[in-house]
């Protein structure tokens, strides 16, 4: 246990350069993308909801201040943000970035579900804003890295 959360299963250094390298950003502090993959259970209560909660709202902050520098209108931003932020694209780009092997869920579980996929790429994002002390341009190329971000 470290601090109040529980770790089920603690990835591997070597799993944990290999994540790193698949979201193109090195933690400083392990323990937050520990953190971030931690699926909740009845084990381990809040597991990533605490990141994902912070990376939810990164996600719509990085995309507002992307669509406006594109000079992009309201109703255009608003909908990049229900296309890119919202859970069934989380949970695809999860999915296909082969974000669930790294995903440490509780031990009765046999899949990662659509829920726990989508609070995932939320923490992830979170868990950057934190180690990086609180700046957006590492969650934004994080954001890039994972599909997440304004197209080009």
């Amino acid at each position: 246990m470290v601090g109040r959360h529980i770790y089920l299963f603690l990835p591997s250094d070597a799993e944990l350069e290999d994540f790193e390298k698949k979201i193109k950003y090195r933690f400083s502090n392990r323990a937050l993308i520990r953190e971030a993959l931690q699926a909740s259970s009845a084990v381990n209560e809040d597991g990533n909801k605490t990141l994902a909660l912070i990376g939810d709202k990164l996600l719509d902050v990085v995309i507002v201040t992307s669509g406006r520098s594109k000079n992009k209108i309201r109703g255009d931003i608003s909908n990049m943000i229900q296309q890119k932020a919202g859970n069934d694209y989380l949970c695809k780009q999860g999915f296909a970035l082969g974000i669930d092997k790294f995903i440490v869920k509780n031990p009765s579980q046999s899949d990662v579900g659509k829920k726990v996929m989508a609070a995932t790429m939320e923490a992830i994002v979170g868990a950057v804003f934190l180690d990086c002390n609180k700046q957006i341009a590492p969650c934004a190329d994080v954001m890039t890295a994972l599909g997440l971000s304004w197209p080009e």
